[in-house]
């Protein structure tokens, strides 16, 4: 049996139907789906109950993009207000990772975002000594649900 080959790149990141250009060095995006889709009790002679959590559903998007870029401006504007946040816009979002197979064959795993809110605004840090990662803002998504694909 032969080896399998993967190839990665030009993964992309979309937030509200526009994608993300503004990304600096290391990891850009991480998408984490922290929550069981299930859960398991088994009892006494063996019965077991299986219960849908829906709360597998959601996810955790975290972006690093670099400070006061033009994506940087955009998703500063989709923090939600303190005022007015019943009124607030849900955000859409997608991830597409593009994976090759050594062959000229490429599929997309691509995860579907809906139901968005970004948790919190980004930290800043000052640094004296040439720490790059002092010119980086994270931000933190949370969505209510995220949907896999594979093509």
């Amino acid at each position: 049996m032969g080896s399998t080959y993967t190839l990665t790149g030009d993964d992309v990141v979309i937030l509200n139907d526009l994608p993300l250009n503004d990304f600096p060095d290391g990891d850009i995006a991480t998408l984490d789906l922290p929550n069981n889709l299930m859960e398991i009790s088994t009892g006494k002679d063996g019965n077991t109950i299986f219960a849908l959590d829906e709360a597998g559903n959601n996810a955790t998007l975290t972006v690093r993009i670099l400070m006061s870029s033009n994506d940087d401006k955009r998703l500063n504007g989709l923090i939600p207000p303190s005022d007015g946040f019943a009124r607030y816009v849900l955000l859409t979002g997608s991830v597409v990772k593009q994976v090759g197979d050594g062959a000229g064959n490429v599929s997309y795993n691509t995860y579907l975002l809906s139901g968005g809110m970004v948790q919190k605004k980004p930290a800043i840090k000052a640094n004296v000594n040439g720490d790059t990662q002092q010119a980086v803002v994270e931000y933190v998504i949370q969505f209510a649900n995220a949907a896999r694909a594979i093509a």
